[in-house]
């Protein structure tokens, strides 16, 4: 069996043209574009935020990204998740296609009340960051004098 494969005249000219929009598109992605430029993309990470119970439970998609390069902070009761994703391409492999590459991301979300800073955990499953937050019980524990 024989097989024919027909190259249209255009298409090394279309495949440049792909190669230059990847290297764009992954040259934004990676200058942690500001959260208001939704345009170039998905804002990283995508999350959910929950409550349950004594704890607000933040949820937040780090595909291929390891715990160790991911930072959390909390501040008042802003949350922010920063972190970077290293794209590792063996030296002697060819790339044939690139859709997912390094990348720098920052987040900030708004928690719905202050959190008591100890007891705050963090864990990495599957692509999925989980950082549990201890919700503050009493109004003592906010800062406000008891009468």
């Amino acid at each position: 069996m024989t097989l024919h494969t027909h190259i249209a005249p255009t298409a090394p000219i279309a495949r440049v043209q792909n190669q230059f929009d990847r290297i764009l598109e992954t040259s934004m992605n990676t200058a942690m574009m500001p959260i208001t430029m939704p345009q170039h993309g998905p804002i990283m990470p995508m999350l959910n935020v929950y409550e349950t119970g004594n704890r607000i439970i933040v949820e937040a998609e780090l595909p291929g990204v390891p715990l160790d390069d991911v930072d959390v902070t909390v501040v008042g009761n802003q949350l922010t998740i920063t972190g970077r994703r290293t794209l590792l391409i063996p030296e002697e492999a060819a790339i044939v296609a690139k859709e997912r590459g390094s990348l720098k991301f920052h987040r900030t979300v708004m928690l719905p009340e202050l959190v008591r800073e100890e007891g705050i955990r963090a864990s990495m499953r599957k692509g999925i960051l989980t950082v549990s937050l201890p919700r503050m019980s009493t109004i003592a524990e906010r800062g406000f004098p008891m009468a």
